[in-house]
């Protein structure tokens, strides 16, 4: 009778740790590796062609949904009239049959942001000139939506498109400040 209730035991207390979730610790060890849900990554054209570096860093919530922020600084106003843009950003994916859809965090995603930014913009002297005369800086603030598709290769590292634009709601004294775009190709590691 005690070799069965200890062999009962056993096969219990086996059973419960083969339906663990992610990580499981047995006398202070770790027994399985978490899942990596955080990203770091670099937008290419933006830092390359437009002299504006952009960083993003975006933590995976849940399988289908993730949130995010990136932060632009412009090194040169000629080519990129955005001084400094901060962008906050909700993913939500959508899942499918092709391999890498099935990762958490990858796939087609609809991206809804908002942006903070401040931008260089040429004003005339005078009405009717035909020259730019003076630049003056303005801050911009507004929500936008993009898509996108993310890519996740097995050793965790990420590449990612997407496109979209967002409305500025302040200072619309000008018509170009009415709008901000949200365009990129990111390469990344996800941690």
């Amino acid at each position: 009778m005690k070799k069965l209730t200890l062999l009962l035991s056993v096969l219990l207390l086996g059973s419960t740790s083969l339906f663990a979730q992610r990580a499981h610790r047995v006398l202070g060890w770790k027994i399985s590796r978490d899942i990596p849900v955080n990203e770091i990554k670099l937008n290419l054209p933006m830092t390359i062609f437009g002299s504006s570096p952009e960083i993003s860093y975006e933590r995976i919530l849940n399988t289908d949904i993730s949130i995010g922020a990136s932060v632009l600084a412009s090194l040169d106003t000629d080519i990129n009239p955005y001084q400094i843009m901060f962008t906050p950003y909700f993913r939500w994916f959508f899942g499918g049959n092709n391999k890498s859809m099935d990762k958490s965090g990858a796939g087609f995603f609809i991206e809804a942001n908002s942006a903070v930014y401040s931008r260089v913009m040429e004003t005339y002297s005078h009405p009717g000139g035909n020259e730019y005369d003076n630049k003056k800086s303005i801050t911009g603030a507004g929500f936008g939506f993009a898509l996108g598709w993310k890519y996740l290769s097995k050793n965790n590292w990420i590449g990612e498109i997407y496109g979209g634009a967002g409305r500025n709601f302040i200072n619309n004294d000008y018509a170009d400040a009415e709008a901000y775009p949200r365009v990129g190709i990111s390469i990344g590691k996800r941690f």
